[in-house]
């Protein structure tokens, strides 16, 4: 296993960036910003695709941008079985060569990963250690995500639906965090009956 060894703390907010997942009743939804950074903050003026489709996944990542691509459908065949996800990363991060190498001397990856799956309407978090979570309510993983938890909390009450939500938090993510940027994009998980390939 060859391994870059990086000072990396493995937590949700260590990256720039800000993606969210909710769930409710009533659906699930994941969003995220679209601005691309560097680690001293300066802002590139690139196109930062950070929600996008696998298989039966939808996923939305922050960190590396590199960590995002090798996971897209053009690189990578998504996992039959959603709990395969840590080993199916570990993979093809030693596979392309974005491995590094945490201060505990574990192996990690550059992003931290939420993926819903159409098949279940279940929602999980990935994180930079590989572990996995599968998410019961609300998820924000990157720089802006405790001012996202804050907000989806504070509107938990109130008479909006999730999309709405979502955006009011990466809106207040974008207004605290130099690391979230426009445009700010929200997706609602397609949920498909898997005996009728019809979706919900």
């Amino acid at each position: 296993m060859t391994v870059n060894t990086i000072k990396l703390r493995i937590e949700r907010g260590n990256n720039m960036s800000t993606v969210i997942g909710l769930k409710t009743n009533k659906g699930v939804w994941i969003g995220c910003d679209s601005r691309a950074s560097t680690e001293d903050g300066g802002i590139r003026p690139i196109v930062a695709e950070k929600i996008f489709k696998n298989g039966p996944y939808l996923i939305g990542f922050i960190g590396s941008v590199r960590g995002g691509q090798i996971v897209r459908p053009d690189y990578f065949t998504a996992p039959k079985k959603v709990y395969n996800w840590p080993d199916a990363l570990i993979t093809q991060c030693e596979k392309k060569h974005c491995l590094a190498q945490c201060e505990q001397q574990t192996a990690a990856m550059l992003c931290n990963y939420i993926i819903g799956d159409t098949r279940t309407g279940k929602l999980y978090e990935i994180l930079m250690d590989f572990q996995m979570n599968e998410v019961l309510e609300m998820t924000s993983i990157g720089s802006g995500s405790d001012f996202a938890y804050g907000s989806l909390y504070t509107t938990k009450e109130l008479n909006i639906n999730g999309e709405e939500r979502v955006l009011i938090a990466l809106q207040t993510a974008k207004y605290f965090s130099s690391g979230t940027g426009d445009p700010l994009i929200v997706k609602q998980l397609e949920i498909v009956n898997t005996k009728t390939n019809k979706v919900k």
